[in-house]
């Protein structure tokens, strides 16, 4: 149903989704799975949806700045960063106290 900040936040970091869903969406998902293992469970971030094999379709929720993250495939902060080390440079010479 919800996720630690912290925990959000790293797992995020890693690429890792996490979506919520109502308490009683994420029983129907583990009573299925508990009925057959091989269930297969996809997220749709751009559609924001969780599917299963077995017909299930629920809407999810995640922020949306790290929807768009994971969607665009800017989820890691230290890559985008060195992706931008000349505009970085540049705009640290227009700040007087760098």
């Amino acid at each position: 149903e919800s996720f630690a900040e912290i925990f959000f936040g790293n797992s995020t970091g890693l690429a890792m989704p996490c979506v919520a869903l109502k308490a009683d969406e994420i029983d129907q998902l583990r009573q299925a799975v508990e009925a057959d293992p091989a269930v297969e469970i996809t997220i749709d971030l751009e559609g924001k949806r969780v599917r299963s094999s077995t017909g299930l379709d629920f809407g999810l929720s995640i922020p949306e700045s790290a929807r768009d993250a994971l969607v665009s495939g800017r989820w890691d902060p230290i890559q985008e960063l060195l992706d931008r080390e000349t505009e970085i440079a540049v705009r640290a010479k227009e700040l007087h106290y760098v």
